[in-house]
This record gives structure tokens, sequence and C-alpha cells, in this order.
């Protein structure tokens, strides 16, 4: 692939014409590409309504960019001289309308010749602010201010930033993380990337098999994907987007369900995966790939069938996990550890039970007391059901008890009691 020449302005140069070129829309245009990051076609269609002055922001259509001071000061002089010619911000204060993407490009050109920067371009302009910007930020910030693609990035900067250092992953917080890909999931429902989010993420398919995906696998009458290793259920989210698309298709297009935007040609792995990366961090998830997407819906999808056996079961033991999974032991009490921490579950001795059904483990000897202080004498049924948990569970819980001394067995009855209960029983203590 042929790679962009990067003509780096000079600085000085830039400054000499900024000041020159205060309120008038060359000043402008070039604040707009040197200290924003904007392209031609963005500078061209900015409208008053996207600049939020109390904010300080530059609120495009796919992304937010902070508002630097000079270009504010600039922007609301210009406004007092040319806002009310229209909705558009770059505008010729002669016909009082909006400039196109050629004169843009003439103007920005005849400032940068007369200060002897005749190989910038409005281009190399963005580039410098994306280089600035990686001066102070880490990259996954930068692509998403300026909304430059993995795939450009590597292409034209990423050569001239390869000594700088790797940037620390931040800590992820995974609600507002799912928050994110929820919204970018919504925004990017009929964009390639976007598909291929909703493929991984709710129906766990791997990178291989969306590229793969033709329109003879989606079956809409049963609402199933067709696979080589089984059938996959589509969500109703999925079946409602995958339709819309294939009605937006020509007859004669290509049969696979995922083709790139422009050539309508089927993608690589490595474009899907760089192209599903870009929306990411422009939407503000730095830390995650397709891949990780596809192992989380697959994680969430282990977790339902786990807490489903449980609802239905009262209970569930790391074998019963092993076998309803397939899974090893480790993986097993990986998942059922992270259902624990998370508060869905309650371990009790080696089996896991649904939280806030049960008597938790700390509670029990106490809610057991209680019991029978105002009940009487009771069996290991009746208490098993006071705390939620298995038989054979409650009958260690109450063997520890009685050994302890806090409880004695009535062994005639079989039932247990408090010591101040026992007057009318004879009652014999367990060894």
């Amino acid at each position: 692939m042929q790679q962009n020449v990067f003509h780096q302005p000079n600085k000085d140069a830039l400054n000499r014409i900024l000041l020159t070129e205060y309120a008038s829309a060359t000043g402008v245009i070039l604040r707009l590409a040197w200290l924003e990051g904007l392209t031609r076609d963005e500078i061209s269609g900015l409208t008053w309504e996207q600049i939020d002055f109390d904010a300080n922001e530059l609120r495009l259509p796919e992304r937010t960019v902070p508002l630097d001071g000079d270009a504010a000061r600039c922007l609301l002089a210009w406004r007092t001289l040319c806002g009310e010619y229209g909705p558009y911000v770059v505008v010729s204060e002669q016909r009082r309308a909006r400039l196109t993407p050629q004169s843009i490009s003439r103007l920005a050109r005849t400032a940068l010749d007369a200060q002897g920067q005749e190989k910038v371009r409005l281009l190399d302009l963005r580039y410098d602010f994306v280089l600035r910007q990686l001066e102070t930020h880490d990259w996954p910030y930068v692509l998403r201010i300026s909304g430059l693609s993995v795939t450009t990035y590597r292409n034209s900067l990423a050569d001239i930033r390869k000594n700088d250092p790797v940037p620390e992953r931040t800590p992820r917080d995974a609600q507002d993380e799912e928050f994110r890909i929820w919204k970018i999931m919504q925004a990017e429902q009929n964009t390639p990337p976007g598909i291929a989010l909703w493929l991984s993420h709710q129906i766990g398919l791997q990178n291989e098999a969306i590229v793969a995906l033709t329109w003879e696998q989606v079956d809409f009458d049963a609402n199933v994907i067709r696979l080589p290793g089984g059938d996959e259920p589509m969500t109703n989210a999925v079946g409602r987007i995958l339709k819309a698309e294939k009605q937006r298709r020509a007859p004669d297009d290509d049969p696979h369900v995922i083709l790139t935007p422009r050539t309508k040609k089927p993608l690589t792995v490595a474009r899907l995966s760089t192209m599903v990366r870009t929306i990411l961090i422009r939407g503000g998830v730095e830390n995650q790939s397709l891949r990780d997407l596809r192992r989380d819906a697959a994680r969430e999808s282990e977790h339902r069938l786990l807490l489903d056996y449980v609802r239905e079961h009262g209970s569930i033991s790391r074998g019963e996990a092993m076998a309803l999974l397939d899974m090893s032991a480790n993986k097993v009490y990986s998942r059922l550890n992270a259902l624990t921490f998370s508060g869905e579950l309650v371990r009790i001795n080696s089996r896991y039970y649904p939280a806030g059904e049960v008597v938790l483990p700390g509670q029990q000897a106490d809610a057991i007391k209680r019991y029978l202080a105002e009940s009487g004498p009771a069996y290991c049924q009746d208490i098993a059901a006071l705390l939620h948990i298995g038989k054979r569970t409650t009958a260690r819980i109450l063997k520890k008890m009685v050994d302890s001394g806090e409880l004695i067995l009535l062994r005639r009855e079989k039932r247990y009691t408090l010591l101040n209960n026992t007057a009318d029983h004879t009652a014999e203590l367990t060894s």
C-alpha cells in the first residue's frame, strides 16, 4: 500500500499566518485544520450549531473535539462578522455563501505559499494536529478526537511515533464500558463493523465466521444462523439489523453478509478487526477488540446457563457446572467465583445458591436459634427450608452446632432444640 508523504509545517510560519489572518475565512480554515484536526470536508460542512462555546467543544457527527482557546476567539470574532449569513461557519464575506471544498483549499494554499510552506497541505495540518496531541495523550484518545482510523494512523503516522513508549492501559469500568459498547452498536448498526459487533457481542460468532458468513446461512424464518458446527439462534435485534442490511443489497451484490463499504467486496479478518477497532476507539472503548467482545459474549452466555440452572434446581455444585458447560474444573471455578463476586450467587460449603434467597453462612446459626426459640424443636428438613439450602448441607451445620454445645439433638424424635427448650423432653447429647 502506498503511503502518503507527510510534510510537517513550520510552526513559526503557521503562527505568523494566524497572527495576520484573525477574523477571516482563511484564519478560520487554518485554525480548524491545524488546531482542531478537521478534514477539508468537515471544515466545509461545519455549522454554528456544532460549536459549543460554553463547553469549549466542536461536536461533529462522529466525534467531539476540544476547542482550542485561540480557535475559539477567532470563531467568536468571525461569528460577529458573518454569523448571520447562514448556518455554515466557513462562508465568503463577499458572496455571503458557504465556501466549497475547492475554495477552502485555494485560500489555504495561498496563505501557506506566502509563508514558504509550498508543500504543506490541509491534510498535513491535520496530521500535525494529531502528532502534537500524541505528545501529551495516548494514541487511542487521539484517534478518538481526530476521527483518524487505525489503518491511517499505522500507514501515515505510526512510523513517525515508533519510538514512543506504549501507553499503559487504564483500568476498565465494566459497567461504563458495556454502556459505551451498546451506544456504539446502536450508532453503527448499519455499517459493516457495526454489524460485526452485533454478531460477535450478541451471538458470539468468531471473526472467521463473520467474514465468511453468507446470506444462505441466515435463516430468517427459523431465526437462526446456520454454521458448520451447528445453528446459532439470532436475537430479535440481530435479526432486525440483518433484514435491514439484506434489503439494502442489490440483486447482483456479493452474497457475503459483511462487505467493504465502497467496493462491496468481502472483508478479510485483519481488515474487519481494524474497522471494528476504529469505531470502538472513536466510541471511547480503547482496550477492547472484536475477539475480546466475542470472549465476553461467550462468558455471558455461560453465566446465563449457570444462573438458569440454579433458578431451576435451587443450587449447583462444581461437578454439575462442569457437566453443564462441558468445561474443566478450573474454568468452572472461575465462572462460579465471578458470579459469587458479582453478588448473583452465594457459596455455602461446596454448593452455590441464588443470592437473596438463602441465609448467608455468617447468619445461619443465629437464624436457626431464633427459629427454634419461637417454634420449639424442629426436624432437619424444617431448618433446611428455613435456610433455603439442601438437607445434607443443613445437617452438617446442625452437627457443628450440636458439637459446639449450641444445640442438642432429641435422638428419639430426631429433632433439634435449644438447651433451654428440653424441660419436657428426654435429651441426649450426641458425641
